[in-house]
């Protein structure tokens, strides 16, 4: 009786010890998600009417999802690890070796969508390579595009018109992938420590 108590008492005591690196995950891994429906791409040009009028700015704007198939991909590779990785708190004290590398598996997922993110973006041509500022005109492209649509993976001119939601998602999946390692670790050593003495 008092093995089988001190073993609920185990099970009980181990996933509260990891808690908040679990509930951190989950939080900036929604936030990710949210992210993903704002701008990350955007075009902006001025009109001016003929005669003197006076010059109206125009602004275009597109999330993750629409801009590049790149982006959505990274995304949904550091959704899908966390889900994984959460997943993994609900079988805490079963198979504990699998349970080891699965969460690697899905740390490296992760980390594998921030890269295709950042490399992603790495392959927007600058503006000094495309040459100009956002502007894509419309005979280029084949299919009756307007002047100033955006064209999903027809991306130019990375400084200028990637927005700050990259750039948040970065940060975000930055953290999300620090925190993964390091519970990780701290999951390991807790598993090795008994048997070290």
């Amino acid at each position: 009786m008092g093995q089988h108590s001190s073993m609920r008492f185990g099970v009980r005591q181990h996933p509260v010890r990891s808690t908040w690196p679990e509930r951190a995950i989950a939080a900036l891994g929604l936030l990710l998600l949210v992210d993903s429906f704002l701008p990350w791409y955007r075009l902006s040009w001025m009109v001016s009417r003929y005669g003197g009028g006076q010059p109206t700015r125009h602004v275009n704007a597109a999330t993750a999802w629409h801009s590049s198939t790149g982006w959505s991909l990274a995304v949904l590779l550091v959704v899908a690890a966390v889900v994984g990785y959460l997943a993994c708190g609900a079988f805490t004290d079963r198979w504990p070796r699998l349970l080891a590398r699965l969460r690697w598996l899905f740390l490296l997922t992760a980390t594998a969508g921030l890269v295709v993110a950042i490399v992603t973006w790495w392959a927007i041509p600058s503006v000094e390579v495309s040459g100009g500022y956002g502007v894509v005109a419309a005979d280029r492209i084949a299919g009756g595009v307007t002047f100033g649509d955006i064209v999903r993976d027809r991306l130019y001119d990375r400084e200028t018109n990637v927005t700050w939601g990259f750039y948040i998602a970065v940060v975000v999946t930055t953290a999300l992938v620090a925190l993964m390692l390091l519970d990780v670790v701290r999951r390991t050593g807790r598993r090795t420590a008994p048997t070290s003495g």
